[in-house]
């Protein structure tokens, strides 16, 4: 079991150390390296910006006072309340993939999503050939299209895709 609690500054090591590792970084739109001061900056950013809310994914407490390291991070962002919707970002450690944490994080963002904040839509973005793909259509995402051509990976222009899921498809 998994739920998702705001983020901390404990958090920030686990965050940077991700951030950068290719096997994340290779499906986000960061291009460079993120240095630690960036990183810290970021963190005090979008703490105080109302258009973004972001969780630490993790497993509970362990003991009654300590608490096991994140399994991975998630969030709402560009939050727009007039037109209800957000966009949402995911990401689960590497150490941690293959456990199913990214498809229950994602569910348990949506319903805070949806229910908390009041939203019609969220959306996201991939890469093509990512195989977050599958989880999202299996959560009810639908494609909504493909911006070809759109970024630049590796040395090539890559497509990437758009998905949404509606409140109304969520809850059904």
């Amino acid at each position: 079991m998994i739920r998702l609690r705001g983020l901390i500054a404990d958090d920030l090591g686990y965050m940077f150390e991700w951030r950068n590792d290719p096997r994340i970084n290779h499906w986000t739109r960061q291009n460079d390296v993120i240095s630690s001061a960036s990183h810290k900056a970021w963190f005090e950013r979008q703490a105080h910006d109302p258009k973004i809310k972001m969780y630490a994914i993790d497993s509970g407490c362990v003991g009654k006072h300590w608490q096991a390291p994140i399994l991975g991070v998630c969030g709402l962002t560009d939050i727009d309340l007039i037109n209800r919707r957000a966009e949402f970002s995911l990401y689960i450690g590497p150490e941690y993939h293959g456990n199913g944490y990214g498809e229950a994080a994602l569910r348990l963002l949506l319903e805070k999503g949806f229910k908390t904040y009041g939203l019609n839509s969220i959306w996201g973005e991939t890469f093509d050939g990512n195989p977050a793909a599958k989880m999202f259509e299996k959560i009810g995402f639908k494609k909504e299209g493909t911006r070809r051509a759109f970024y630049f990976r590796d040395g090539k222009f890559i497509d990437a895709h758009l998905y949404s899921i509606l409140n109304s498809e969520f809850q059904s």
